[in-house]
């Protein structure tokens, strides 16, 4: 089970009510999931490009490495 930290998050207007569609469109049970997924895709490609950045390899050949590496970040 994952710890979750309560933070607080000034959106524009326009951001919330899109978020808002894709709960009702049932994409994501609720906004903060959809908030979590943003977030963790973010973190991903970031991540995905330094790495390939700082290693001169093509994104393609890390991304298995990244998601395992997250997925193990997110279980300590």
């Amino acid at each position: 089970m994952f710890v979750m930290k309560l933070i607080s998050v000034n959106l524009p207007e326009s951001y919330l009510r899109v978020l808002e569609m894709l709960v009702v469109q049932g994409n994501f049970p609720n906004r903060s999931e959809a908030i979590r997924v943003a977030i963790r895709d973010l973190i991903k490609t970031e991540y995905l490009i330094e790495e390939s950045v700082s290693k001169n390899i093509p994104p393609s050949m890390i991304e298995s490495e990244v998601e395992n590496e997250i997925q193990e970040n997110l279980l300590n």
